[in-house]
């Protein structure tokens, strides 16, 4: 009996490393990691908590939890709750005794404050439905990560939160390797553990033999950030596709769609636009030709570098020009100085790169930059930075991941 029940236990071990292991290998295509456990009790369950991705989940499910499984809950979520469709972002749950479902869960947000955890729980052949509220919370968390093979391998749901804000350095994601260590200060919406919906990175910090130790830290704190060094011997961020051609300037504005700053009009915003003061050293962001240096419509005083390739980089509002017309220039060599030329408001850098004759996001490309704040913000910046600073770099030491008060953290800043 106990030799049976052994082989058992063996059994449901492997079986259990086996999902395991599937599921690790579709995480690189869809998002299941949602942060809870899975459990198992002394009835051997097991509890799957899948999110919701946002295409083609009704494959997914089907594919990862068996296609009748997957057909069942449907059927009662349908018929009993009256969802015909799960929303992205949602955590869907299947608890199971071996062979036996024995109840669903779904956790429904309705906003970023309420949701309801819909469940569906096995009594005899029936499914018999409760329903939960759910209470969201705003919280701020430190997130602790070592990297077994790399970011975006380990956890891609997160990988793509910080790419699309971390803005000029998103490159350092890729740079780590097996066995560097991160921590993010993430604010955002909360149910329970799980990260519903992100306002903002607040900062990170690194341990890394390639890169080095370094902690940085937004000025701003929700949807992008603008990352720099505080008090900190690091100065020059890893080498990008790229130099970004102001040394140590804030983005403004970003590529696509915007209000037009002259007459409010939605308009197309072919690049990006850096604060600079009048003078600051404009610089090459790749090596090229100089195929234009002059007056260019809107853009006032402007620079067109040819790369090669089919890859170019204008530069306008400049104040003057540093280089001429069929020049060769090399990375990060100083080319013109900023300015407010032609259709601008104030001075700054508009910062436009084209591929075979289209404009694209500059912010597709890595950046080598300076990591120190810009003038327009500098002071307040390390005031703002300096607690956060300390509460990043104590995970990092201490490895592990934890939610702090940030209502104590901002008043601890307000002191300084």
């Amino acid at each position: 009996m106990k030799k049976a029940l052994l082989t058992v236990i063996a059994l449901s071990i492997i079986a259990a490393l086996s999902v395991f292991a599937y599921f690790e290998s579709l995480k690189k295509d869809v998002n299941i990691n949602v942060d809870w456990n899975n459990k198992s009790g002394k009835k051997m369950t097991e509890t799957f908590h899948l999110q919701v991705p946002e295409t083609k989940y009704d494959d997914f499910f089907a594919e990862i939890l068996g296609n009748d499984t997957w057909t069942s809950a449907k059927k009662l979520y349908r018929q009993q709750a009256g969802l015909t469709k799960f929303m992205n972002g949602d955590v869907f749950s299947v608890t199971t005794s071996g062979n036996r479902t024995i109840s669903y869960d779904l956790h429904h947000y309705k906003n970023n404050s309420k949701g309801e955890k819909i469940s569906f729980v096995r009594h005899g052949r029936e499914y018999v439905r409760k329903n939960e509220p759910i209470e969201l919370e705003e919280k701020t968390m430190i997130r602790f990560y070592t990297i077994k093979n790399s970011l975006a391998s380990d956890d891609p749901q997160f990988y793509g939160i910080a790419k699309e804000r971390l803005i000029w350095d998103w490159g350092i994601l890729d740079k780590l390797k097996p066995g560097d260590s991160i921590t993010f200060m993430v604010k955002g919406i909360f149910d329970h553990d799980i990260l519903v919906k992100t306002y903002g990175i607040l900062g990170f910090s690194v341990k890394s033999e390639t890169l080095g130790d370094f902690t940085m830290t937004a000025f701003r704190d929700y949807i992008y950030g603008d990352y720099f060094v505080s008090g900190h011997t690091v100065v020059l961020s890893p080498p990008g596709f790229f130099r970004a051609p102001i040394d140590s300037g804030r983005i403004t504005s970003y590529y696509g769609n915007r209000k037009d700053p002259f007459n409010k009009y939605k308009k197309f915003h072919s690049g990006v636009d850096v604060l600079a003061k009048i003078d600051t050293p404009v610089r090459a962001a790749e090596s090229g030709t100089v195929i234009f240096a002059g007056e260019k419509g809107g853009l006032g005083k402007a620079i067109v570098v040819d790369h090669g390739n089919g890859l170019r980089t204008i530069y306008g509002h400049l104040n003057r020009f540093l280089t001429t017309n069929g020049r060769k220039v090399t990375r990060g060599e100083i080319i013109a100085g900023a300015g407010n030329t032609g259709r601008s408001t104030a001075p700054h850098l508009h910062f436009t790169v084209m591929q075979n004759g289209q404009t694209v996001d500059p912010l597709l490309y890595t950046y080598e930059r300076v990591w120190t704040a810009p003038f327009d913000i500098s002071g307040t910046f390390r005031t703002l930075s300096a607690t956060r600073t300390i509460q990043l770099e104590k995970a990092l030491d201490s490895k592990k991941s934890f939610f702090i008060k940030e209502d104590k953290l901002l008043s601890a800043d307000r002191k300084k």
